[in-house]
């Protein structure tokens, strides 16, 4: 759930929903071999995704959907949808001529998809996206116009929703040049790490988790400590706790869950939204389009995020860039939104996927309606990780200095 980190409507930095803005429809059926036979690095991702995570059968339909950058990446996709017995489309988006359209043409033009793509979609039994664009800088200079390329967005899922498309975002796709020079990551190391955490099995991830979802369910007072200031609790109401397995199930798909994101490993929980009280104060970064902003602190008190140091919430760098996005948000954006506990073994913190490091806790505030048992319908949303904390619940922790409690 903590995906909010790379173009995501909010303008954070990652696990965006954001699919794509139209793009050249490929029956890949067709396209002759060169009769060579390689190894791909992607190998054994591209396997997990198809066998595991999508389940993808003899005769199924999927589409494989990719920018110039994630191309590598897709085709192992490609290859591996025909191994399985199964009919591959690609579907590409071409990075120079997307960002010629966003910056020449008027808004009208812009956000349209066509009923020969719905009818595709309507006919896909899988979906694999690799996410682009991947000069994240564009975005933010784009501005408005870029919302009104990715306008079709929300209809999207509804009706990958309503086809009961299984379907898998792959991480690696923000692992991108653009990007690692925009935050400083080594490129090699970055992908490394991800590929490394998209291994994981999906019943790994539970077997990890079941201890801590069960607590998240019960009813009961949650409080995360930390040496750096933080001490915040809230209310568990009983409601459902989920993980993000990266597997799409049967279950998943009649709750409305048929997208998965991978690499996986995250228990969240929506606790009383009005019941937050004490302050957070993050040590990991908000990538937002480009830039962090780092030393974020939030506070609460009586249910509702209240003034620290003469703001709602304090930074110290770009904090301008959240301010913004407050001032101009409608709705009960100042509640707590949810909570994550990251489960992945291989994720580590120090790039993107911070959210999913086992032992890390992602906590949200503002906009949570997309998350199961959710409400909060608002504009705006706030979220960042904290490594090295405590978390107990009524006393008992589940987490010990960043660490899964046995």
């Amino acid at each position: 759930m903590g995906f909010c980190d790379d173009v995501c409507a909010c303008g954070a930095d990652l696990g965006g929903f954001n699919r794509r803005a139209g793009a050249c429809i490929y029956p890949i059926g067709g396209f002759a071999d060169s009769g060579e036979t390689t190894v791909s690095e992607y190998e054994a991702l591209a396997k997990n995704v198809i066998r595991r995570t999508l389940h993808i059968q003899p005769k199924e339909n999927v589409i494989v959907e990719t920018w110039n950058h994630g191309l590598p990446i897709a085709t192992e996709l490609v290859y591996q949808v025909r191994a399985a017995g199964a009919r591959p489309m690609l579907l590409f988006e071409d990075e120079d001529t997307y960002w010629k359209s966003v910056t020449t043409l008027p808004e009208s033009k812009l956000g349209q998809v066509g009923s020969h793509e719905w009818k595709a979609m309507s006919e896909a039994d899988g979906y694999v996206f690799i996410p682009g664009p991947a000069d994240i800088t564009k975005i933010r200079e784009a501005g408005k116009k870029y919302s009104a390329a990715t306008a079709y967005n929300d209809e999207w899922y509804r009706r990958a929703k309503r086809n009961r498309l299984r379907g898998a975002r792959l991480g690696l796709g923000y692992v991108t040049e653009g990007r690692a020079r925009s935050y400083g990551f080594d490129v090699p190391e970055w992908r490394a790490m991800v590929l490394e955490a998209s291994s994981v099995d999906g019943q790994q991830i539970v077997r990890i988790g079941r201890k801590v979802t069960r607590a998240l369910a019960k009813k009961g007072r949650l409080e995360i400590t930390h040496p750096n200031g933080t001490r915040f609790s809230c209310d568990l109401v009983g409601r459902p706790a989920g993980i993000e397995d990266g597997i799409v199930t049967k279950e998943d798909l009649d709750a409305g869950e048929n997208m998965a994101n991978i690499p996986a490993g995250e228990a969240f929980v929506v606790p009383d939204e009005k019941s937050g009280d004490g302050t957070i104060v993050f040590d990991r970064p908000i990538a937002w389009l480009g830039r962090w902003i780092r030393d974020v602190r939030v506070a609460f008190d009586g249910g509702r995020m209240v003034k620290f140091s003469a703001s709602k919430f304090s930074a110290s760098e770009n904090e301008d860039l959240i301010r913004s996005e407050w001032e101009e948000a409608k709705g009960p954006k100042d509640l707590l939104g949810y909570l994550d506990i990251g489960l992945n073994p291989k994720a580590r913190s120090g790039f993107l996927q911070d959210a999913i490091v086992a032992g890390n806790v992602y906590v949200a505030v503002g906009a949570n309606d997309e998350v199961p048992g959710g409400k909060n319908k608002t504009d705006f949303y706030l979220g960042a990780s904290l490594t090295g904390a405590t978390i107990t619940i009524d006393g008992r922790p589940i987490i010990r200095k960043g660490a899964l409690a046995a």
